[in-house]
């Protein structure tokens, strides 16, 4: 008796199917935002754009982690560096529901304890723009633009501590022909665009959306994170069960060396836990505070 072979899509089939699943992206994506400004050229049309000055970008790095063992972590959508030094940060955040100026504040601080030799002298902390980019007005001024500077209240001299803190609205409006056009260009991010104020930008897109080396590149990617996302899951699923287990013994009234004991874990890591329970938290907060800090 002969064996039924089940259909398999034709290479157009599948090449259709990887181009319609790409062709969903927009630059507000942080996974496809980052490939597509892995381009130096694309990103100089960014930051000349948005800060209305000539940056020449010596370097560019995606999704690049600063590690911090004391306290959180983060990672950057996009660092750039020019010729003298002076960093540029890109990070896309379209969610409504964060404190956007905070989070800028943290990631300053954290590119300023990693790029600051020990022993240097402050003159030399180098300077940084953060261009931090969102969907929806959260200032409510409807500016795309939205430069933030540092004055004595009342006077108008700027203090320049180095730092050009951007916010860009991207439901913001803007006089700038070319702010304005781009704003529109993140949300809709179409291949088939045609510009000359930032012909690599919509080059790159144009790869990843119409070109299949481009096409494959971003599926491998998105299959990549898939993976990851469910192998987080598992993890964090382990952990919550292990924190479930401690609240049930510490319930109990079971001491910290007891509880160790019996489940067989580090007498230090079941004092945090418990540390946490006391103060309030529940199991998914425990498990996420646990997995921030690598305990």
């Amino acid at each position: 008796m002969q064996k039924k072979v089940g259909k398999r899509n034709t290479r157009l089939e599948t090449y259709e199917e990887k181009k319609a699943l790409v062709s969903q992206f927009n630059l507000t994506s942080d996974i496809f935002f980052s490939k597509v400004m892995e381009d130096m050229k694309a990103c100089e049309e960014v930051i000349r754009i948005f800060t209305e000055e000539n940056f020449s970008v010596k370097k560019v790095k995606t999704q690049y982690s600063i590690r911090n063992m004391e306290a959180h972590s983060v990672v950057l959508d996009v660092l750039d560096e020019n010729e003298n030094g002076c960093l540029v940060s890109i990070e896309i955040h379209p969610q409504e529901n964060e404190n956007h100026v905070k989070r800028v504040r943290y990631n300053l601080s954290c590119i300023d304890t990693s790029f600051f030799e020990k022993g240097e002298e402050y003159k030399n902390v180098p300077e940084t723009y953060m261009l931090h980019i969102t969907e929806n007005d959260f200032i409510g001024k409807n500016n795309g633009i939205n430069v933030v500077n540092r004055s004595i209240c009342g006077e108008t001299k700027i203090l320049d501590n180095g730092v050009h803190e951007i916010y860009v609205i991207l439901q913001g409006e803007s006089d700038d022909p070319e702010q304005k056009e781009l704003l529109k260009y993140f949300l809709k991010s179409d291949s088939d665009y045609e510009t000359e104020a930032f012909p690599n930008l919509v080059a790159r897109v144009k790869l990843f959306k119409e070109q299949k080396e481009g096409i494959d590149v971003m599926c491998e990617i998105i299959e990549r994170e898939r993976m990851m996302a469910r192998e987080e899951g598992l993890i964090e699923g382990e952990i919550k069960g292990k924190i479930a287990l401690v609240r049930k013994k510490y319930l109990k009234g079971n001491t910290s060396e007891q509880v160790a004991d019996a489940l067989e874990l580090d007498q230090s890591y079941i004092k945090n836990v418990m540390f946490m329970i006391v103060e309030g938290l529940t199991d998914e907060e425990i498990a996420m505070e646990l997995i921030s800090k690598n305990i």
